[in-house]
């Protein structure tokens, strides 16, 4: 018993009920950045601007991960909803990789780019419809 309390920790969670988050929700955004204070306000603003335009439609988790560095180019959005889809990759955009087009910054104007990105993923046209990509090898 002496060690059973000295290693486990027990604790007691009351389990709250949200029947408009039941009702509402429609995705969850993952925001996954560096522990530097920059990247942390910018997923603070991300968060923000997503819970003033979705409200909870759209539950947004910070996942700062501690060992990266800054030189690691870690900030990372993708929502997971009707598909999981990668939304801003810094890491992405500063490798040169060919199949990522978007920007390594994630200023005002790339925040409302994923807004958009967000209420399209989110809505019924989204979710009962196909999407269908072609490599630009097979375009060109």
């Amino acid at each position: 018993q002496e060690y059973r309390d000295f290693m486990v920790k027990e604790y007691k969670y009351d389990l709250v009920e949200d029947d408009e988050f039941k009702k509402e929700f429609r995705g969850h955004l993952i925001v996954a950045c560096t522990p530097m204070d920059e990247d942390v306000e910018v997923a603070e603003r991300i968060t923000k601007r997503m819970r003033e335009e979705f409200g909870k439609q759209v539950y947004v988790e910070t996942r700062v991960m501690a060992h990266a560095r800054e030189e690691d180019n870690v900030f990372e959005v993708w929502l997971e909803s009707y598909e999981i889809d990668l939304l801003h990759s810094k890491k992405r955009a500063t490798s040169n990789s060919e199949s990522w087009e978007g920007p390594a910054e994630c200023d005002d104007e790339q925040v409302e780019y994923l807004v958009d990105q967000v209420r399209y993923l989110i809505s019924d046209e989204a979710r009962y419809s196909y999407r269908f990509q072609l490599d630009k090898e097979m375009v060109a």
